[in-house]
C-alpha cells in the first residue's frame, strides 16, 4: 500500500543508484529529514528538471510505502530556489556545511519544523548575496546554534549545565577583561565552580567572557539581521572552534564541509 504526500523540500545529498536512478536526501516542511528514490533520475531531467540537485528547493511529491525504507520522489517543482549558491566558493562552502548539518543531526523521518526553517533562512541569505560578497561567518554561527538548539543539543551558556545555577555576568564592553569560565562539552555548557571541581572525567576547557558573551548573542539572533559591524578575530576564531568541538564531539567525526572550507580560505577562519 502506498501513500502520497506533498510538502515543501531541500535537497541535502544526491547518490547515484544502480544504473538510471539517484537516492536523494531531502529536508521537508512537515516530515523532516527523508531518503527517496528517484527513478531515472540519471537518465532523464525531464521528469525532474533543475531541481533535482543540491541545494534544490520546492515542492517534493513523495509516494511513502508501508514496509520500505526509501520512499518514491515522484517529482520536485522547484518554482522556488537558490541558483547563485554555486556562483561563489564561500557561499557554496557555508551551505554545503549547512546542509551536511541538517543530514547529520536530524534524525529520518522525524519532523523539524523549525530545522527546516533555519536551512532556507540561510541559504536565502547566502543567495541573496551579491556574486562580489563573499558571505560573513556570523550567520553560520547563529545557525549552527540555533540547530542545536532545535535538535535537543542546545549549549548551556548562562546557568551551570550540571547544577543549573546561574554563572556571572557577561554584559560590558567588548574587550573589557572578565575571568573564564570552564565549558564542557560532553555536559553541553559551562560549569558552576562547584560543579567543575566536583566533575570526574571530561575535559573543560577555558571559555573567555567575550566569546560567551557573542555565543549568548547568537543564539537569540536572526540570520537575516547579522551583526552591523563584524566581531574581531579572535572572538570570531573561538566561536568556531567551541562549536566545531562541540558538533564533532556529538558526530564522533569531522565534515567534509569543513575541510573543503579550511582549504578554501588556507586555513583561516570558517
Amino acid at each position: 500500500m502506498s501513500m502520497f504526500h506533498v510538502t515543501d523540500a531541500v535537497v541535502l545529498r544526491l547518490a547515484d543508484y544502480g544504473e538510471a536512478d539517484r537516492v536523494v536526501t531531502l529536508l521537508t516542511a512537515t516530515r523532516g529529514k527523508i531518503a527517496a528514490l528517484a527513478p531515472g533520475a540519471r537518465r532523464s531531467r525531464r521528469r525532474f528538471g533543475a531541481g533535482l540537485s543540491l541545494f534544490g528547493h520546492g515542492e517534493a511529491t513523495l509516494r511513502e510505502r508501508r514496509g520500505q525504507d526509501l520512499a518514491i520522489l515522484e517529482g520536485l517543482h522547484c518554482a522556488r530556489g537558490f541558483p547563485r549558491l554555486g556562483l561563489e566558493l564561500g557561499r557554496f562552502g557555508h551551505a554545503s556545511y549547512a546542509c551536511e548539518l541538517c543530514r547529520e543531526l536530524c534524525p529520518l523521518n522525524e519532523p523539524e519544523p523549525e530545522v527546516y526553517a533555519l536551512l532556507v533562512s540561510l541559504l536565502g541569505y547566502l543567495d541573496g548575496l551579491p556574486v562580489s560578497e563573499k558571505p560573513r561567518t556570523e550567520p553560520l554561527r547563529i545557525f549552527e546554534l540555533r540547530l542545536l538548539d532545535a535538535v535537543g543539543l542546545g549549549l548551556a551558556l548562562d546557568r551551570c549545565a550540571a547544577c543549573t545555577a546561574s554563572i556571572g555576568d557577561v554584559t560590558g564592553e567588548l574587550g573589557e577583561q572578565g575571568a573564564p569560565v570552564p565549558f564542557d562539552r560532553v555536559r553541553g555548557g559551562v560549569l558552576c565552580h562547584d560543579c567543575h571541581h566536583s566533575a570526574v572525567g571530561g575535559s573543560p576547557v577555558p571559555l573567555s567572557r567575550d566569546v560567551r558573551a557573542a555565543l549568548l548573542w547568537f543564539k537569540q539572533a536572526v540570520i537575516e539581521d547579522p551583526l552591523v559591524q563584524p566581531l574581531p578575530r579572535e572572538v570570531l576564531t573561538g566561536c568556531r572552534d567551541l562549536l566545531l568541538d562541540v558538533i564533532q564531539h556529538h558526530l564522533g567525526r569531522g565534515l567534509r564541509a569543513v575541510e573543503f572550507i579550511a582549504k578554501l580560505n588556507l586555513m583561516g577562519p570558517l
